[in-house]
């Protein structure tokens, strides 16, 4: 870019700074300090955002350095002559002496990346409870709870492959995204007791078999039947021995049925019988079936 030496003044808008041209470039005096750039692109563009540091996102308003300071050309003020001396000389106009250098830019740091909790962690509050503040009273969490979950996940990211990046997304919309994702991590966590356990106790209703809550049941005007009364191992030895009996008929070996069973009663799985017996998993769900069907009948012959 062509530029003169000399001493210039930024345009009345821009503040009207003080811009000094000489042949190691341009020094602005701003009011906080002089600051020094290295081309006249980055002092056009600093003086008509009026910041001495200007950043990427900025706007260049891509106009020459004689064009801004109205200079040659760009002119607009008329020769300081008498009208006279308009008549009794030729009057000539020079150019003013260019020369185009080039330096390289000044550097500008780029903002840090991520969130720092310790002064916008009330916002990630204000955020959490606006956008999912009813969900979590739905699920019946602690709103507590889930917030140190989300603190917790912010800075996994900060360290991680996507922290916060604000030329990329605003800070709301990405706070909002990753408590969305906590959140449903947590409801997904908290929510397996609920589909996997029983809450209540079983109650006849109108002669059916219901699930009710304890304070609601019969428990305490019942009179709770004794374990002695029932000889429990005499009935698992029975059971026991109907399955031995029964295992030929369904191609079953007596003996890992036996097994199968003994372990079954002491609160192995199917993976952890297979493990312990050594049989696929596919044999021990056969034997697994074929108890079932024993235990069935035998409960019903019981009565039970």
């Amino acid at each position: 870019m062509l530029r003169t030496e000399g001493t210039f003044y930024a345009r009345s808008q821009h503040g009207g700074h003080q811009v000094v041209a000489d042949n190691q470039g341009f020094l602005v005096a701003w009011p906080s300090g002089e600051m020094r750039y290295g081309s006249a692109r980055q002092t056009i563009i600093a003086l008509s955002n009026q910041t001495p540091i200007p950043l990427p996102h900025h706007r260049d308003p891509k106009v020459t350095f004689n064009r801004y300071f109205r200079l040659g050309r760009h002119s607009k003020s008329a020769p300081k002559l008498d009208t006279l001396a308009l008549f009794s000389q030729k009057l000539t106009v020079e150019a003013p002496k260019v020369r185009i250098k080039s330096s390289p830019d000044i550097s500008v740091a780029a903002p840090p990346l991520g969130i720092d909790l310790a002064k916008r962690g009330h916002e990630v509050r204000k955020l959490l409870y606006a956008g999912y503040g009813r969900r979590i009273l739905k699920y019946g969490y602690d709103p507590e709870d889930v917030l140190q979950e989300v603190y917790k996940g912010l800075l996994v990211r900060n360290r991680g492959k996507c922290p916060f990046d604000q030329s990329k997304s605003s800070f709301g919309h990405y706070v909002h995204m990753v408590c969305g994702c906590i959140v449903s991590n947590y409801h997904r966590r908290y929510s397996r007791p609920s589909r996997n356990e029983q809450f209540g106790v079983l109650a006849m209703n109108d002669d059916d078999m219901v699930v009710v809550d304890v304070r609601d049941s019969n428990l305490l005007v019942e009179p709770a039947i004794q374990e002695s009364t029932l000889d429990s191992v005499s009935m698992l030895g029975t059971l026991s021995a109907m399955v031995g009996e029964r295992a030929p008929l369904s191609d079953v070996p007596s003996d890992l049925a036996t097994l199968c069973f003994n372990l079954l009663v002491s609160g192995y799985r199917r993976g952890e019988i297979a493990a312990q017996t050594g049989k696929s998993l596919n044999t021990i769900s056969k034997v697994l079936k074929m108890i079932r069907t024993v235990a069935d009948e035998w409960r019903k012959n019981m009565g039970i």
